[in-house]
């Protein structure tokens, strides 16, 4: 199974930063040293990727695709043609003359195979341009499957546990309510593997072995259109990577921030292809999938959440200058609005800690819109939440969805259940930073919360490195009870710079990388830390 699909993976490629990336990732696993890549606006005379091993010198020609007549000959951009500029420029006049009298080697690399028709061309030039110090040889499909099998999944870099879960990683891609359990153990093994390295090269060969790993599940899980699953894939990597670099301190490793870059990239490309997909629909009424009513809120929110995360990570200062992106911050919100526009599952949240998501949302735009927009999203979302309650239909404390399916239809009284909501205390505090007193007041008369407590949750910088861990992390932080205190009071210990100053010292606020706390707080459900949106408003208020 796996290599069926290795093979699918591989032959998808395109040719430059995908299959050129992944040649040069196999051969300095297998002990090459890469001296370049393909540049792009460079004249490469003929030679896509230069390499050596010992002795000899290896020239790389890289094309995707099946080699058929035209693409071994018919233009300028030919495979012939690439190896004419290789033997009649690039060893004569471009080598260095160090390598004059080393054993050359010339290698066709495809992601296809090379064709019956053109097989006798591609063998006659073989034999007419041979010769002692020149060797011209090929790298097909099958060799490229084979060499990531040997290389990548060996079994030193991947034991038979690691392909044993990838294997059911992979077959249960295709479940309505698909885990992600298989796929985080064989993260932890590699980042567990890391802690015991001792050379850069075993690192970066681990390194190599993981980002193989993560470019199959991600392209997998994209071919099966499992979008939002892709993603979730790559914020693990992300959060895994984030935790190994912080818990070692490793923040200026220049090889350790290449590969946290690495695994960006990857994060990034999920993500354009989930908006890419989100974008044909996006306008249309309803044009979300809707099984159930529950399902389809449930579905809403998950898409709400992905969305602003990404918008806030596109909000990064820089984002723009280290990476290649296909949507700004804007866009990735003006696909967000026109969704929750035609789709009204995202005004009802199903589970009372969907408030992360209204977090989320609220803060994003804080950051790329302003107050009155955030001001306005609030006074909606009160409304609309309030007439679902009245129905008795209220936003659950438990995340249980058949529990959920039954105050759907009403069969249970949810109302002497509702002792506490994380979900009203988020509001609350969003219509004090945003001086909407009316709001704040209407929100504590309300009946069902008169023997409630609407909290928030908060935690020191001290208690980071607990927040990568699954089962320490719900023992972190503290919690705000709001509605205890006048509403001035309450405001005044919201903005409290204290710990304004406290949250700074979060790794991932001082070192530039704010999103993997929003991710953190998706991934395990907990709250966000509110001192990402009371930050702004303190330097607001300070204007």
């Amino acid at each position: 199974m796996i290599e069926l699909i290795l093979e699918e993976y591989i032959a998808s490629l395109k040719e430059k930063d995908e299959l050129d990336i992944l040649l040069s990732d196999l051969l300095k696993l297998d002990g090459y040293t890469v001296k370049n890549l393909p540049k792009t606006g460079e004249r490469q005379y003929g030679v896509d990727l230069l390499a050596e091993k010992g002795e000899e010198l290896y020239l790389y020609v890289i094309k995707q695709g099946d080699l058929t007549r035209k693409t071994w000959d018919g233009d300028k951009n030919s495979v012939r043609q690439s190896f004419s500029e290789i033997v009649d420029v690039y060893l004569d006049t471009m080598m260095d003359s160090s390598y004059k009298r080393r054993q050359k080697n010339i290698v066709f690399v495809t992601n296809g195979i090379i064709q019956d028709a053109v097989r006798p061309n591609w063998e006659g030039y073989k034999k007419s341009n041979n010769r002692k110090d020149v060797d011209i040889s090929s790298i097909l499909l099958p060799d490229l499957v084979n060499l990531v099998l040997q290389e990548g999944f060996n079994e030193t870099l991947f034991s038979k546990s690691k392909r044993s879960e990838l294997r059911k990683c992979l077959y249960y891609l295709d479940e309505s309510d698909y885990k992600l359990d298989f796929f985080e153990s064989i993260i932890n093994k590699y980042f567990e593997e890391l802690e015991e390295v001792t050379t850069d090269k075993k690192m970066n060969k681990i390194f190599s072995s993981l980002q193989m790993v993560l470019s199959l599940v991600t392209h997998t899980a994209n071919e099966k259109q499992r979008y939002r699953i892709s993603i979730k894939f790559t914020e693990y990597v992300l959060i895994s990577m984030w935790s190994y670099i912080q818990k070692n301190n490793f923040f200026e490793k220049r090889c350790e921030v290449l590969w946290l870059n690495k695994f960006i990239e990857m994060y990034i490309d999920s993500n354009e292809k989930f908006m890419d997909n989100l974008t044909t629909f996006s306008t249309n009424r309803n044009g979300l999938p809707s099984y159930n009513p529950v399902e389809y809120r449930v579905l809403c929110f998950d898409i709400l959440g992905h969305l602003s995360v990404y918008a806030a990570f596109l909000s990064t200062e820089n984002s723009s200058e280290i990476f290649d992106l296909k949507y700004s911050a804007g866009d990735t919100i003006n696909l967000l609005v026109n969704l929750m526009n035609n789709n009204y599952g995202f005004y009802y949240p199903v589970y009372d800690n969907d408030g992360i998501e209204l977090s989320l949302l609220f803060y994003v735009i804080l950051i790329q819109r302003n107050i009155t927009d955030v001001e306005m999203l609030v006074e909606i979302y009160i409304r609309h939440i309030l007439v679902f309650i009245r129905n008795g239909k209220y936003p659950i404390l438990e995340r249980q969805y058949n529990l959920a399916m039954d105050i759907e239809f009403q069969e249970i009284d949810y109302s002497k259940r509702y002792s506490a909501s994380f979900l009203w205390g988020i509001l609350f505090e969003w219509t004090l930073l945003t001086e909407r007193d009316d709001l704040a007041k209407s929100i504590l008369a309300f009946d069902f919360l008169s023997e409630s407590t609407i909290q928030n949750w908060n935690c020191s910088s001290e208690e980071e490195s607990n927040l990568y861990i699954k089962n320490e992390i719900l023992n972190q932080g503290y919690t705000d009870i709001l509605n205890e205190l006048e509403p001035f009071e309450t405001k005044k210990m919201i903005l409290d710079t204290s710990k304004i100053a406290d949250f700074n010292h979060f790794s991932f606020i001082e070192y530039s990388f704010p999103t993997i706390g929003l991710m953190i707080s998706r991934k395990y459900r907990m709250p966000v830390i509110p001192s990402y949106w009371r930050k702004e408003f303190i330097n607001i208020q300070g204007k």
